[in-house]
């Protein structure tokens, strides 16, 4: 149950996100075209101000679910695998420490910014700079379910968490590959 629900919630944050992307490619084009005309959509800096912030924030937690943010592993990799493990989990802690920081002065952030309006829109700026806060609570819970993954196959040294994408739905990586590349 919990599997399905989670398959769903990150079909739909991708989709967000790659919508979100789109807008802003689509909106942009179109505004160039139309300012050769001399008739720019006045509002679609705003637009696009919105959906880059939530686009780039909800891209930063799926970048996190498929293990494709910018990591330095030269030193790390020189250990056992179980060392491996323990380095990501305590990676992965220091990442969700910074992220409740984040939360914390994101929502004051928010919060303050709530009053002030985009420049040619009657939109709140506050949905702008809540897109931080709400990116690291998701980003929180992608955090907690590697951290869950690397402990479960904590004694598996052909484990390794940055391959277990969800590349496949419904499978995790089992390690098969890495034995089948050693032989």
């Amino acid at each position: 149950m919990f599997q399905k629900a989670y398959r769903i919630y990150c079909r739909i944050e991708e989709i967000i996100t790659g919508t979100c992307f789109l807008g802003i490619v689509g909106l942009t084009f179109m505004n160039a075209v139309l300012r050769t005309f001399n008739r720019p959509i006045i509002t679609a800096d705003d637009i696009c101000l919105l959906l880059f912030s939530w686009a780039a924030l909800l891209g930063a937690d799926v970048a996190l679910r498929y293990s494709r943010l910018v990591g330095m592993d030269i030193l790390v990799s020189k250990f056992p695998p179980k060392w491996q493990k323990f380095f990501q989990i305590l990676v992965f802690l220091i990442m969700i420490a910074a992220m409740l920081m984040f939360i914390r002065y994101g929502i004051l952030l928010a919060r303050r910014n709530w009053s002030r309006f985009l420049n040619s829109l009657p939109i709140s700026y506050g949905w702008v700079t809540i897109s931080f806060p709400v990116s690291c609570s998701l980003m929180i819970f992608t955090s907690i379910l590697k951290i869950k993954k690397i402990v479960t196959h904590f004694k598996d040294d052909s484990y390794n968490v940055r391959k277990d994408n969800p590349d496949i739905v419904g499978e995790e990586y089992t390690g098969i590959d890495a034995k089948a590349e050693k032989s």
